[in-house]
C-alpha cells in the first residue's frame, strides 16, 4: 500500500499558495476569463443576487462575479490566497470565509441563486461519497432554479501506475512541472519548482493526492441530487458542469 501523503491544505500552506498566482497565469488572464465563462452562460445575478464561490483561491471568480453584480461569500482554507483576493475585491461586495468548504455550517443559510466551485477543487476531495456530499449540500442551499457550476480535471482515462510529467510554465528564473502518478482512485500529484532567485537554480517540491473522478460519475451525482444538467463542456483542460435545481 502506498504511504500517505500530506493533505491537500498542508500542500497549499507549505508550499503552493506562494507560487499559485504566478503558476496559474497571473489574476488578470483568469478573471478575463471568468468573465467570459460567465457572460456566454449567462449568468448574471437575479432578484436575490447571492452567489457563493467555495474554494475561492485567490478570487478568479469571486471578483468577476461581483463586478457583475452578485453579492459574493468566497470560501477557502488558504489564508495567503484569500488575502489575495480581498486585496482585489471591487468595494464590500465579497464577503471572505476562512475555511474547508466541506464544513457547510460556514456557508449555509443564504439561499444562493448560484454556487460555484470551480478550478480543480473536486479532486481536491477525499472520496466520492465527500463529491456527492458536497453536491447534495449545494442542492439543499440553493434557492429555487438556482444554478450550480462546478469544474475538474478528468484523470480517469490513464492506466494504473503510469506516470506523467506537465511542464506547466516557466519565466527566466522560475521553472514549474507537475509530476502525475495515477494510483487506482488517486492521482499523487508533486508540484515541483526550480528557481534561481537567490543567484543559483534550487529545486523544491511537494506532494498531495487528487481523487480520480469521472465526468459520468459527477453528472450521476447531480442529477440524483435533483438538477437538470444543462451544460457539459470543456473550458481551459477542465470539465465544466452547469445544473439548475429542480426540486
Amino acid at each position: 500500500m502506498p504511504p500517505p501523503v500530506p493533505g491537500v491544505k498542508a500542500h497549499y500552506d507549505r508550499f503552493l499558495a506562494e507560487h499559485y498566482l504566478w503558476m496559474a497565469g497571473g489574476f488578470a488572464a483568469n478573471a478575463i476569463k471568468s468573465r467570459q465563462f460567465f457572460s456566454t452562460h449567462h449568468i448574471q445575478p437575479g432578484a436575490g443576487g447571492i452567489a457563493i464561490d467555495l474554494a475561492a483561491g485567490c478570487g478568479f471568480q469571486s471578483v468577476p462575479l461581483a463586478e457583475a453584480g452578485f453579492r459574493v461569500t468566497a470560501v477557502d482554507f488558504c489564508q495567503p490566497l484569500l488575502d489575495e483576493l480581498r486585496s482585489r475585491a471591487p468595494g464590500p461586495g465579497i464577503e471572505i470565509v476562512t475555511g474547508d468548504i466541506m464544513d457547510f455550517p460556514l456557508w449555509a443559510g443564504k439561499t444562493p441563486e448560484l454556487v460555484t466551485c470551480m478550478g480543480d477543487t473536486l479532486t481536491h476531495l477525499p472520496d466520492d461519497h465527500a463529491v456527492s456530499s458536497l453536491i447534495r449540500q449545494c442542492h439543499a442551499e440553493l434557492g429555487p432554479g438556482g444554478t450550480l457550476v462546478l469544474s475538474f480535471r478528468d484523470y480517469t482515462s490513464e492506466e494504473n501506475g503510469s506516470i506523467a510529467i506537465i511542464p506547466v510554465r516557466r519565466d527566466a528564473d522560475r521553472i514549474f512541472l507537475c509530476r502525475l502518478e495515477y494510483r487506482q482512485d488517486s492521482v499523487l500529484v508533486t508540484d515541483i519548482l526550480f528557481s534561481r532567485m537567490s543567484g543559483a537554480w534550487e529545486r523544491s517540491a511537494s506532494e498531495y493526492a487528487k481523487l480520480r473522478i469521472s465526468p459520468e460519475r459527477v453528472r450521476e451525482m447531480m442529477e440524483q441530487a435533483g438538477f437538470r444538467i444543462e451544460f457539459v463542456g470543456l473550458e481551459n483542460g477542465m470539465i465544466v458542469f452547469i445544473g439548475v435545481k429542480i426540486d
